[in-house]
C-alpha cells in the first residue's frame, strides 16, 4: 500500500495526470503591483515519486458566486519542478517513497475591478478524479474526485489572497505527538482564521469522466466513513485539531492508514470577511521505528591552565576552576544526525543546542542527545558534569594621579590586599621584587602588572596598567606695564595664548576663581603666577611668580552742587574731601561756582587731589543752572453758578503752586485746583521750581447765573404757561433751540425775548419730553438738557 502525504490545498488537476499520485498542493493569487490589476495565479501540486512526469499545463476557472456563472478560464504553464525528500524517512522501515515532486504552474492574469465587482464575490476552482483508494476516512475514495476552491473578496481583490506556507513532507508516527504548520501569510496584514472542514469532491459522478475544465459550483462534499467527521478526521488520544489563530495542526494518532482532511483559511478585515482559500491534505499514519541513541560522553575542548577535572567511565564528571577561568565542554560524537540540548541545574540553556558549551559558572551541566530526524519514538541519552568555581582574589590597580602621566609628574600604584594572599609586581613582564601593596614613585613608561595569589585556593588574579608620559605645557608670565602702580591705574600679566589650553591665576598660593583668561590685571599687591592646563591631556604647569605692588590712591569726594536759577543766587561755595585739592571747570573761581555770566545749562565741576605717594584721584559733579520756569494755565473758563470746574495747568516737575484768591478754590496749593466761585473771578497762581525759579499766571473763571426749568404746563391757566429761563436776558445774543425726541426742531429763538409757549408753527406740541440747546455767544458756552411739556 502506498503511503500518501497530502500537503497543501489539493488543486484541480488536468485530465492527463492520475489523481492517485497527487498528495498535496494549493492555489495562490498574488498582486503584482500596488496600483495595477495584474495578479500572479499559481497552482502548486505535490506528486509521489512514482509519477515519473507531469503535464506541462493546467486549467483554473473563475465563477460569479451569486449566480455560479463562468467568468473565464485561465491556462497555467508549468514553471518549476522540485524534488523534496521526506524529512523523517528514517522513521519508516524500507519506505517505498523516499521523496516527492513539487510542481508549480503559473500565469499572469488581469482581474480588473470593473469586471470583478459583484458584491457577493467570485471563486476559482479546479477539479480532478479520483482519490487514492487507500484513504480510510472517506467512503469510496477511488470513486470521488478532488475539488480545489479559493474565494476572492466581496468587492474585488485588494492585495491578493492568503498563501499557504510550503508544507513539510513527513510521516505521522502512531501514538506519538505530531505537529505541522498549516499557516498562511497575508500581504494585507489582515486577520486569518483557520478551521478544519469536509473535503470537496467537485462534480464527480461515481468515477465517470471528469471535465477538462472545472464545472460551476456549488461543489459536493465528501461523505465521511463511519465514525469520522471534520472534527475527527484522524482518530487518536488527541484527534486532529487546528489552532484557529496560527493554523498549526496537532495530533496523537491511534490508527494506521491514509487520512484525508481539508483546512480552510478565512481572511477578515475589521470584522468583515474578505476571502478564503482551502487546502486538502492526506496524512499517512505509520508504525515508526523505535531506537535508542548511542551513549554520549563529555570531553574538554579547551580550558584555562588552572582548570582541574575528574573523569569517570570515559566522561568528564567534574571540573574545578577559579573565578574568571573558563572551559569548553564537548560531546565526543559530533555528527549532523544528532541533536543536542545543554541544561544547567536541570533547566534548558537558551540557544545551547550545539555539541560544545562554554562554562563559566558553578552548577550541574547535563547534555541531552537525540536523533536530529526524530520519529517521536526514540529515547534520549544524557550525561552529567559538575562544575565547581573557586573564589579568586579581587585585584585592581589604582593610580595616585590620572593616567597617562604628565612629563613633570610621578604616581604611586596601589592595590587592596586580600587576606591570605601574596603579591608580585612586574614591570614589562620582569619581576621587580616588590611584594607590597604600593609601587611608589612610578615615572618610567611601561606595563606594570600585579599578581595576587590566594594562599588557600591557589587561584590567582592579575591586573595591569600602562604608564605613558605626555608632554606638559610651558608656563611663563610677562608684564605689560610697571609692577609698581597706583590703584587707579593698572598693569597686565600675560601668558601666551594657545588653543586647547586653560588658565588659572594665583595670588600667592591662593587660586583666583574669577581669573581664567591668559591676561590678568591685578588689583592688589602680591605674588602672582598662572597654571596652564592642556584640556586634551589634563597636564598642568605653574609659572614662576611675579611681584606686584599696588600703591593706594586717595578716595576723593566732591559734595553735590545745589542747582541754581538764572534769576536767583549768583554764586555758591564748593566743598570736597580730602581738603587741599583744586577745583576746575567753567564758572569756577577758587572754591566758588559763579553763575553770573553763564546761561542756563549743565556745567561739569572737577575736584583733583594728590596724596603723599604721588597717586591722584578726582571726582566730578555737575552744576545745573535752570532757566525760568515755563507754565501753562487755562486763561478763560465758564461755569454755571453752583457747578464746579477744574483749572487745567502744565507746570515743571517737582514744582509748587500758590493760588490767590483762595475763595471758591478746592485747594489753594493744588497744581490743578477745582473752582466753584459765586461770581466771575480772576485767579493768579505763583509757581516755584525746585531750583527756586518763580513764574506767575492768571485764569479768569466766568460765572453764568441761569435757572433753567425742567418743564412747564402750557394749558392757558395763567400759571407756568411758558418756559421761563431766569437770567437769559443777560445774554441778548444767545440762541435757544428745542427738539422733539426724533431730533426735529420745534422751537428756535435768538435773544429769547419771548419765552416758548409750547407751540410750533401755531400748533401746540404734544405732551412729552423735549431737548434743548442754549448757545451763550457772549461767553462762547453751550448748555444742553431735557424738559417736559405737561398739560
Amino acid at each position: 500500500m502506498k503511503r500518501w502525504l497530502t500537503c497543501g490545498l489539493l488543486l484541480i488537476w488536468s485530465a492527463g495526470a492520475k489523481a492517485g499520485h497527487i498528495i498535496g498542493g494549493d492555489i495562490a493569487i498574488t498582486k503584482q503591483a500596488a496600483t495595477s490589476n495584474s495578479y500572479l495565479l499559481t497552482l502548486t501540486l505535490i506528486f509521489d515519486d512514482a509519477l515519473g512526469s507531469t503535464d506541462g499545463k493546467a486549467f483554473i476557472s473563475s465563477f460569479r458566486k451569486s449566480t455560479n456563472a463562468r467568468i473565464e478560464d485561465f491556462t497555467l504553464l508549468r514553471t518549476s519542478i522540485q524534488e523534496v525528500p521526506y524529512a523523517n524517512a528514517r522513521c519508516v522501515p524500507n519506505p517505498r517513497e523516499s521523496r516527492v515532486v513539487l510542481a508549480r504552474y503559473t500565469a499572469t492574469v488581469s482581474l480588473p475591478n470593473a469586471a470583478y465587482n459583484d458584491p457577493q464575490g467570485y471563486y476559482f476552482a479546479w477539479e480532478e478524479c479520483c482519490r487514492n483508494g487507500g484513504i480510510v476516512n472517506i467512503q469510496t475514495p477511488n470513486r470521488v474526485g478532488l475539488a480545489l476552491y479559493a474565494e476572492i473578496p466581496l468587492t474585488g481583490i485588494a492585495a491578493g489572497l492568503p498563501q499557504f506556507k510550503t508544507p513539510e513532507i513527513k510521516y505521522v508516527c502512531i501514538g506519538k505527538n505530531f505537529e505541522a504548520d498549516f499557516g498562511a501569510t497575508s500581504t494585507a496584514d489582515n486577520e486569518l482564521r483557520y478551521s478544519l472542514v469536509t473535503p470537496l469532491i467537485g462534480s464527480t459522478d461515481q468515477g465517470g469522466p471528469f471535465p477538462a475544465k472545472s464545472k460551476a459550483g456549488p461543489y459536493n462534499r465528501a461523505t465521511w466513513a463511519g465514525g469520522f467527521d471534520s472534527t475527527k478526521a484522524i482518530p487518536g488520544t488527541n484527534p486532529l485539531q487546528i489552532d484557529p489563530k496560527t493554523g498549526k495542526l496537532r495530533l496523537t494518532a491511534s490508527q494506521i492508514g491514509l487520512f484525508a482532511f481539508a483546512v480552510r483559511c478565512e481572511e477578515w478585515n475589521r470584522g468583515v470577511k474578505v476571502g478564503e482559500v482551502h487546502r486538502e491534505f492526506v496524512f499517512n499514519v505509520v508504525d515508526c521505528i523505535s531506537s535508542m541513541p548511542e551513549p554520549v560522553f563529555v570531553e574538554i575542548l579547551t580550558a584555562s591552565p588552572s582548570v582541574t577535572f575528574q573523569s569517570s567511565a570515559g566522561t568528564i564528571s567534574s571540573l574545578e576552576m577559579c573565578q574568571g577561568d573558563s572551559a569548553v565542554l564537548k560531546a565526543n560524537d559530533e555528527n549532523p544526525k544528532w541533536a543536542y540540548q545543554w541544561l544547567k541545574d536541570d533547566q534548558p540553556i537558551a540557544n545551547a543546542t550545539h555539541p560544545s558549551l562554554g562554562v563559566y559558572e558553578p552548577g550541574n551541566y547535563t547534555i541531552i542527545k537525540r536523533f536530529t530526524e526524530s520519529c517521536g519514538t526514540e529515547e534520549a541519552v544524557t550525561n552529567f558534569t559538575r562544575v565547581n568555581v573557586k573564589s579568586a582574589p579581587s585585584v585592581r590597580i589604582s593610580s595616585g594621579r590620572p593616567l597617562p602621566l604628565c612629563s613633570n609628574d610621578s604616581t604611586n600604584l596601589s592595590i587592596g590586599l586580600p587576606a591570605n594572599a601574596t603579591i608580585q609586581w612586574r614591570q614589562n613582564g620582569t619581576p621587580t621584587g616588590n611584594a607590597s601593596q604600593i609601587f611608589p614613585n612610578v615615572k618610567q613608561e611601561g606595563i606594570y602588572s600585579v599578581w595576587v595569589t590566594d594562599a588557600v585556593t591557589k587561584c590567582a588574579a592579575k591586573d595591569s596598567v600602562i604608564i605613558k608620559r605626555i608632554s606638559a605645557p610651558t608656563a611663563s608670565v610677562t608684564l605689560s606695564g610697571s609692577p609698581v602702580f597706583c590703584a587707579k591705574d593698572s598693569t597686565k600679566l600675560i601668558t601666551p595664548l594657545t588653543k586647547g589650553y586653560d588658565y588659572a591665576w594665583y595670588q600667592d598660593d591662593t587660586p583666583l576663581f574669577t581669573a581664567f583668561n591668559n591676561v590678568f590685571s591685578p588689583q592688589e599687591s602680591g605674588r602672582y603666577s598662572v597654571a596652564v592646563t592642556d584640556t586634551a591631556t589634563k597636564c598642568s604647569t605653574r609659572s614662576a611668580s611675579v611681584n606686584v605692588i599696588v600703591k593706594p590712591s586717595p578716595k576723593v569726594i566732591l559734595d553735590p552742587i545745589p542747582a541754581l536759577c538764572t534769576s536767583g543766587l549768583q554764586a555758591i561755595t564748593l566743598s570736597a574731601s580730602p581738603a587741599g585739592g583744586t577745583f576746575s571747570g567753567q564758572g569756577v573761581a577758587g572754591n566758588r561756582f559763579v553763575s553770573l555770566e553763564l546761561a542756563a545749562g549743565t556745567y561739569p565741576i572737577t575736584y583733583t587731589y594728590t596724596n603723599v605717594q604721588g597717586c591722584s584721584a578726582r571726582d566730578t559733579k555737575n552744576a545745573f543752572i535752570a532757566p525760568p520756569p515755563r507754565i501753562e494755565v487755562s486763561k478763560k473758563l465758564v461755569v454755571v453758578r453752583g457747578d464746579s470746574i477744574q483749572i487745567k495747568t502744565l507746570f515743571p516737575l517737582n514744582s509748587t503752586a500758590v493760588w490767590f484768591p483762595s475763595i471758591g478754590l478746592s485747594n489753594a496749593r493744588s497744581l490743578s485746583p477745582t473752582v466753584s466761585p459765586d461770581r466771575t473771578t480772576t485767579y493768579k497762581v505763583t509757581v516755584t521750581t525746585e531750583q527756586g525759579c518763580v513764574a506767575e499766571a492768571t485764569a479768569e473763571v466766568i460765572v453764568i447765573d441761569l435757572r433753567i426749568p425742567n418743564g412747564f404746563t402750557p394749558n392757558n391757566d395763567g400759571v407756568n404757561d411758558t418756559w421761563e429761563i431766569a437770567g437769559i436776558r443777560d445774554f441778548p445774543n444767545c440762541t435757544v433751540e428745542v427738539f422733539n425726541r426724533w431730533g426735529n426742531l420745534v422751537f428756535s429763538n435768538k435773544g429769547y425775548e419771548t419765552p416758548w409757549d409750547g407751540r410750533w408753527n401755531g400748533d401746540a406740541v404734544p405732551v412729552g419730553t423735549y431737548y434743548y440747546h442754549i448757545y451763550l455767544r457772549e461767553v462762547e458756552y453751550k448748555l444742553t438738557g431735557s424738559l417736559n411739556v405737561i398739560r
